[in-house]
């Protein structure tokens, strides 16, 4: 009889083994011992194939998280007890677009998760989830977690919350949550500054061909953030008496600004600006 009993302890490690879920509800739980203060400004998005999304609440705090990023990782596998967080992936975003974990007021202690009741099919779905756990009692606390999500899901849908294509939930009436829209601002704003580089898209008629969803507003956001970087590089040379430098980027910045012009004016006008900075 003793031989055919099995550890409660293993039996979790199997559990954890096996499911993605549990894995993931561990960190988020833990979050604030894995990081320490850091949790403050980060938060578990989700873990899957061995990377684990986190959002991060600025790039500053991103880059304190980079250097710290392998010992985060070797103290998440040690929360879990093996090998299954292998890279990180940081991506900023608050903390309140953040999914079913979102704030204090969705949290278990605040949230009934009684009155929410599951349908047949979601049962049945869970179940389908559950079906390569041979072990009953691992498929029993598993099922416990699931359970839970299913019904967080649930209550938010209810609530108003809408699911990105990311898998986060969040509540504003944007086709996307926080961090993908910032992902996607930043992917713009790389396209456009290329562009200006290169001397393309130098008026908004000739980037919204390109780019159909692009607004003026901010398209003229992006031109703007543009110039003020080409400024501080003029100023900047002509701190290190590179003035050839800094009137080649004169004539990128005027290029920049008023458009398509005929080379003279806008040497001229690059010329003044130099005298300009100079005094």
């Amino acid at each position: 009889m003793v031989k055919n009993l099995v550890d409660v302890s293993d039996l979790m490690d199997a559990a954890i083994t096996k499911s993605r879920l549990l894995k993931e509800g561990i960190l988020k739980s833990e979050w604030d011992k894995i990081v320490g203060e850091l949790s403050k400004k980060s938060f578990v998005i989700f873990l899957k194939n061995g990377k684990l999304f986190v959002g991060v609440e600025n790039s500053i705090w991103i880059q304190q998280m980079n250097f710290q990023k392998q010992s985060i990782i070797k103290k998440n596998n040690e929360f879990l007890g093996g090998d299954y967080v292998s890279e990180i992936i940081f991506k900023i975003g608050k903390k309140d677009t953040k999914d079913y974990f979102l704030s204090e007021k969705e949290r278990d202690d605040s949230i009934d998760l009684d009155s929410v009741i599951l349908t047949d099919e979601e049962y049945l779905q869970m179940e389908e989830e559950l079906m390569e756990i041979e072990n009953d009692l691992i498929k029993k606390q598993t099922k416990v977690v699931l359970e839970k999500s299913y019904k967080r899901k649930k209550y938010l849908k209810l609530h108003g919350y809408k699911q990105c294509k990311c898998g986060i939930y969040y509540s504003s009436i944007e086709p996307m949550c926080a961090i993908c829209m910032n992902k996607e601002v930043l992917k713009l704003e790389e396209t456009l500054m290329k562009a200006f580089k290169n001397g393309k898209m130098l008026k908004y008629s000739q980037a919204v061909k390109e780019i159909e969803t692009l607004t003026e507003k901010e398209y003229n956001r992006i031109k703007l953030k543009k110039l003020s970087k080409i400024k501080k590089d003029i100023d900047i040379y002509l701190r290190n008496g590179k003035k050839n430098l800094a009137f080649e980027l004169s004539k990128l910045y005027f290029r920049i600004d008023l458009g398509e012009l005929e080379d003279e004016y806008i040497e001229k006008r690059a010329e003044e600006f130099i005298q300009l900075l100079k005094k």
